[in-house]
């Protein structure tokens, strides 16, 4: 009995390992575009979770081919992910000005306008870019934070189209428009900080599967705009795709992720409230059973060469929106 259930434990060990080998060739091959792919590649880190139990199989049944996947799983594990794990060590000079930067998408249905303010201020970041900003949140930010963020760039919509973005640092618009077609028209701002122009990009780029080839035009919109940017820049938004997606790999060629870099653990930020308790909330449920909450980081700070980050950190959740705000501490590179 013990040895036919050895057996069968091989037998599935090695469909596990082909599987893990057919994604991995789908996902150089096709990138994002095909429907399995991209759910595969959304929800990556789980698929190495069943290689925690090799080293027990390969225990028992003494099979030299079991360690050999399985190490070898585990190092592919490691260079994906190992790095968030690491410790951080601060790197920027001691008299460098830090700008506190975060990223936080409201949900565009929220009603509870108390509660982004309540996170915004919780949040004590110098510039807040906002996406799916409402008219009533938008209306409570010009009433409730005009003194604590002077300069408002705010353009609200009903749904899921409304952008601001606000700072303590004199913001203006740049008179820079990005191409294509967006979740709400891109912000890009010229920022005052410290007598230094600073550009600041707030984007909202598109969701799911069938938008997979323009979220990869928005991805390249926006690395083409930093290969070509001179001044400091800080580009922040909702990606709607995680850090071994296609995007990610576009957009992080000319701009470093602040929570790669400074951040510690997984930082997921995605999915957040149920649509039971927030109406219009993206987070998934199967016969009125919600999705475990925050499976997968698509919110992100990133920064040229002209920063270095020296933290990354949650911001505070609201309660109410299906996203975590991320916060980054970036200092200026004389």
């Amino acid at each position: 009995m013990r040895r036919w259930i050895l057996t069968r434990l091989v037998a599935l060990e090695r469909v596990y390992f082909a599987f893990l080998l057919a994604w991995a060739v789908m996902h150089v091959l096709f990138g994002d575009r095909n429907f399995l792919v991209f759910m595969l590649d959304s929800f990556a880190i789980y698929l190495f979770l069943p290689v925690l139990l090799v080293p027990l199989l390969a225990t028992l049944t003494r099979q030299r081919a079991s360690w050999v996947a399985g190490g070898l799983t585990l190092a592919v594990a490691a260079y994906l992910w190992g790095g968030l794990f690491l410790p951080r060590a601060a790197s920027a000079p001691h008299d460098a000005p830090i700008l506190t930067v975060m990223t936080y998408n409201a949900l565009g249905y929220t009603p509870d306008a108390a509660a982004v303010i309540a996170a915004i201020r919780a949040s004590e970041a110098d510039v807040i870019a906002v996406q799916e900003l409402n008219p009533a949140v938008a209306a409570a930010i010009e009433r409730e934070l005009a003194e604590r963020y002077p300069y408002q760039v705010l353009e609200p919509h009903p749904a899921v189209f409304g952008m601001g973005t606000i700072s303590r640092y004199p913001l203006q618009p740049s008179g820079a428009t990005l191409p294509g077609a967006w979740l709400g028209t891109p912000h890009v701002l010229t920022l005052d900080f410290d007598g230094t122009p600073v550009t600041v990009v707030n984007f909202h780029a598109h969701s799911g599967i069938h938008t997979v080839a323009e979220r990869e035009r928005q991805a390249r919109t926006l690395a083409d705009f930093a290969a070509s940017h001179p001044h400091p820049l800080v580009v922040v938004g909702d990606l709607n795709a995680t850090d071994v997606s296609v995007p990610y790999r576009i957009i992080t060629t000319p701009l470093q992720d602040a929570w790669r870099t400074a951040g510690w653990g997984l930082g997921h930020t995605f999915p957040g409230a149920d649509r039971a308790t927030s109406p219009g909330s993206s987070r998934p449920d199967f016969a009125g059973v919600s999705v475990p909450m925050w499976l997968v980081r698509i919110d992100f700070v990133f920064y040229s060469p002209r920063w270095q980050a020296r933290a990354a950190r949650i911001g505070p959740w609201d309660g109410v929106s299906d996203h975590r705000p991320v916060v980054a501490e970036l200092a200026l590179v004389r």
